[in-house]
C-alpha cells in the first residue's frame, strides 16, 4: 500500500495506491480517498476499522449452568432460602439463597466438594447470573451458607434445622404452579436408604445394616416423593443404625404439619406394622404396602389363596415374568381389611427350581459323607451335617446311626414341608386400605414405586452424594438438604421433557441432554461502542429440544451499548 499527497487550493488531499506488478511492469491503482491531511500532524494515521476495534472476552459454561439456574428462580430456590433462613436476622452480605442455589447446579451436573468448588465457578456463567464477583464463590463462603440452612447452637447444645421449612415452601410453589387434576390427590412414595460415611466423629454415622449386608459407618436419607411428577415433599436424616420402620411416625407427624390434603402413601414392606396401619388410618390416608410373608397372618392368607390364571387375573407381563392377582377379604392387623395376593408364574417355577436344587446337592453330600465319616465320633458327624444343610435344615430330617455296617448318616426329605413350601413360591401379599382399587390398579401402584430407587440412584451416581465427608451433624444434614435441592433440578428437567414428548425414558433424555448443554459458552464480542453477547457451540437438536420444553428464549443473542 502506499498513500499520495496531492495539493489542491492550498490543502493536501491523501489517497490510498496499490501497488502491483502485471507484464513485469509495477503499477499502481487506487484504492480510495481517504481526505485532507492534518495541517497539524506530520505523519499520517489510517482510520481504524471494524476489525481493529473488535474485542473478544473469555468464554464461560453457560448451556447447562444458564438452564438449571431458569429453573432454580422458577422454583423460588433462592427467594425462600433467604426468605426463611434471613427473616430474623436480615440479611447482610451474599445470599445464602444465591450460594446454596450454585452449589445445588455443581452437585447435579459436575459434583465436586467445597474445596473444588471456588475454581469450577470461576469458569462457568454462574457469577454473571447471580450478579456476584466470581471471588465471592469461595470455600468458606459455601460452607458458611450452610449454616444458615442448619446451625448449631453450642451455648444449648442443640441444632436448629431449617430444612423441613424450606421442603413445605418447595413443595406447596411448586405444586400451586403444577396443580394435580381436580378428580386426583397426593400419591406419596416413601423410602429410605443408607449413606457411607469417611468420618467417624459425626454422630449419625453410626455402625449399621444395608442391602449388602456389610456393617459399615453410615447414615440414613428417607425420602417422600410424589408419584405424579417424581417432586420430593420432604426428606429426612437419620443415624446408621436406625432401622426404617422406626423412622414412620416422623413421616406421618410431617404430613399433617404440611397442609397437605390425604391422599395415598405407598411404602415397601419393611416399614409395616400393626401400629403404623392403624396410625395411618387415624390420619386420613390410604395405604398401599407389602406385607413380610413372615407374618403368620400373611402366611395364612397367601397359603390359602388360588389364584386363577386367566386374561381377567393378569395384571402385567414383562421381560421380569407375567404376573398375575387376586382380591380378597382377610382378618389382618386388627380387622378386616382388603388384601390382593399376587404371584409371577415365572419368579414360581424360578423359586423352585432352586430349592430342589440346592436341596438335591446336600443330599448328595450327606450320602458322601455317610461313607467317608463312617469311623468319625457322632459330634463330629452332627457337627458336619448341620454345616451342610444350613439354611435347609428345615427340608431335611437327618440322624446319626451308632458305628455299625452301612450307613451311618440316615437322611430324608420333609415332602410335608416342601409341599408346603410351593404354596408361597413367587408369591405375595399387598394390604391396600383403599377400597376403591380392584387388585389390577392395586397391584401396579405398589410395583410402580420402583421410582424413588431412581432417585436414590440419581443422588448416589449422578450427584455423587456420597461418602459423605463432612463431620459435623449440623454440616451433613445441611449438605444432604444442598443435594436435595439439586435433584429437585433434575426432576424438574425429567418432568418437561417427560410432558413435552409424552414419552418414558426422560430420566435418560435429561442426562443426554444436559451434556450437549455442557459445551454451549457464552461470549461477549465487542464491535466499537456495540457489545455483543453469543452463545458458542449451539446445535440445531438443543435448539428444538429448549423450543419443546417452552425455554426457547433462553439463549438469545443480545446487543448492549457501552461509552
Amino acid at each position: 500500500m502506499a498513500i499520495k499527497r496531492r495539493k489542491r487550493g492550498g490543502h493536501v488531499y491523501l489517497e490510498e495506491y496499490k501497488t502491483t506488478r502485471e507484464e513485469g511492469k509495477v503499477v499502481s491503482k487506487f484504492v480510495r480517498y481517504i481526505g485532507r491531511e492534518d495541517s497539524k500532524s506530520d505523519t499520517y494515521k489510517p482510520r481504524k476499522k471494524v476489525i481493529d476495534r473488535l474485542d473478544l472476552s473469555r468464554s464461560y459454561r453457560a448451556g447447562d449452568v444458564q438452564l438449571l439456574w431458569s429453573i432454580a428462580e422458577d422454583l423460588g430456590f433462592i427467594q425462600i432460602i433467604d426468605g426463611i433462613c434471613c427473616s430474623d436476622s436480615g440479611l447482610n452480605g451474599v445470599s445464602p439463597g444465591k450460594l446454596l442455589t450454585v452449589w445445588a447446579i455443581n452437585r447435579a451436573i459436575d459434583p465436586d466438594s467445597a474445596t473444588m468448588l471456588e475454581r469450577w465457578v470461576q469458569t462457568t456463567d454462574l457469577p454473571h447470573l447471580a450478579g456476584l464477583p466470581a471471588d465471592v464463590f469461595t470455600k468458606d463462603a459455601f460452607l458458611f451458607a450452610l449454616d444458615f440452612v442448619c446451625k448449631e447452637d453450642k451455648t444449648a447444645a442443640s441444632i436448629t434445622d431449617l430444612s423441613s421449612r424450606i421442603d413445605d415452601a418447595l413443595y406447596h410453589r411448586w405444586r400451586k404452579s403444577h396443580p394435580l387434576p381436580a378428580d386426583e390427590k397426593e400419591t406419596l412414595a416413601y423410602d429410605l436408604t443408607t449413606l457411607l460415611f469417611f468420618g467417624v466423629s459425626c454422630p449419625l454415622a453410626e455402625l449399621g445394616y444395608n442391602p449388602d449386608r456389610i456393617r459399615r459407618r453410615q447414615a440414613n436419607l428417607a425420602i417422600l416423593v410424589s408419584k405424579r411428577d417424581r417432586y420430593p415433599l420432604s426428606h429426612f436424616v437419620y443415624n446408621g443404625s436406625r432401622h426404617s420402620i422406626s423412622t414412620v411416625k416422623n413421616l406421618l407427624n410431617r404430613l399433617s404439619k404440611m397442609a397437605i390434603e390425604p391422599g395415598t402413601l405407598i411404602w415397601d414392606r419393611g416399614n409395616v406394622s400393626k401400629k403404623h396401619v392403624q396410625m395411618v388410618d387415624e390420619s386420613g390416608w390410604k395405604l398401599i404396602c407389602g406385607v413380610p410373608k413372615t407374618s403368620k397372618e400373611a402366611k395364612e392368607i397367601i397359603g390359602k389363596t388360588k389364584i386363577p390364571i386367566s386374561p381377567d387375573s393378569l395384571v402385567r407381563s414383562s421381560h421380569a415374568g407375567h404376573i398375575y392377582a387376586i382380591k380378597t377379604e382377610n382378618e389382618l392387623f386388627g380387622k378386616e381389611r382388603s388384601t390382593i395376593v399376587y404371584a409371577n408364574r415365572e419368579r414360581s417355577v424360578k423359586d423352585a427350581d432352586a430349592r430342589n436344587e440346592a436341596l438335591s446337592v446336600i443330599g448328595e453330600s450327606l450320602n458322601e459323607l455317610s461313607q467317608t465319616g463312617k469311623d468319625w465320633s457322632e459330634k463330629r458327624l452332627h457337627d458336619r451335617i448341620k454345616n451342610i444343610v444350613g439354611q435347609w435344615s428345615g427340608f431335611i430330617d437327618a440322624s446319626v446311626r451308632r458305628k455299625k455296617d452301612g450307613p451311618r448318616i440316615e437322611w430324608s426329605y420333609d415332602r410335608q414341608r416342601l409341599r408346603s413350601a410351593e404354596k408361597y413360591d413367587g408369591k405375595w401379599l399387598i394390604l391396600s386400605t383403599d377400597y376403591s382399587l380392584n387388585a389390577n390398579n392395586a397391584v401396579n401402584m405398589y410395583l410402580e414405586k420402583d421410582f424413588i430407587e431412581k432417585v436414590f440412584r440419581v443422588l448416589k451416581t449422578h450427584e455423587e452424594v456420597e461418602p459423605v465427608r463432612h463431620r459435623l451433624e449440623h454440616r451433613v444434614k445441611a449438605y444432604l438438604f444442598v443435594c436435595m435441592l439439586a435433584y429437585r433440578l433434575l426432576a424438574v428437567l425429567q418432568w418437561k421433557l417427560k410432558e413435552a414428548s409424552g414419552k418414558e425414558g426422560s430420566w435418560e433424555s435429561a442426562d443426554m441432554f444436559l451434556r450437549d448443554l455442557a459445551v454451549v459458552q457464552r461470549v461477549e464480542v465487542r464491535f466499537g461502542n456495540e457489545v455483543k453477547t453469543w452463545y458458542l457451540n449451539m446445535t440445531d437438536s438443543v435448539s428444538a429440544r429448549l423450543k419443546e420444553i417452552g425455554m426457547s428464549a433462553l439463549f438469545k443473542e443480545e446487543t448492549r451499548l457501552v461509552g
